[in-house]
């Protein structure tokens, strides 16, 4: 009776293989470089109060 239903589901049955799942590519880092931090800083940056 337990082989029957190992068979009607397909545990049983040799052909099915699991397949592993694919592994995801890494994507590429941004690489920020200090030239392109200090214009994100201004850009961003409150303006300053005048004296």
């Amino acid at each position: 009776m337990e082989q029957e239903i190992k068979n009607a589901v397909g545990l049983g049955n040799p052909e099915l293989v699991i397949e592993s799942k694919p592994k995801p590519e890494p994507e590429p880092k941004s690489i920020v470089t200090i030239y392109d931090f200090s214009s994100l800083l201004s850009k961003h940056e409150p303006p300053k109060k005048q004296r």
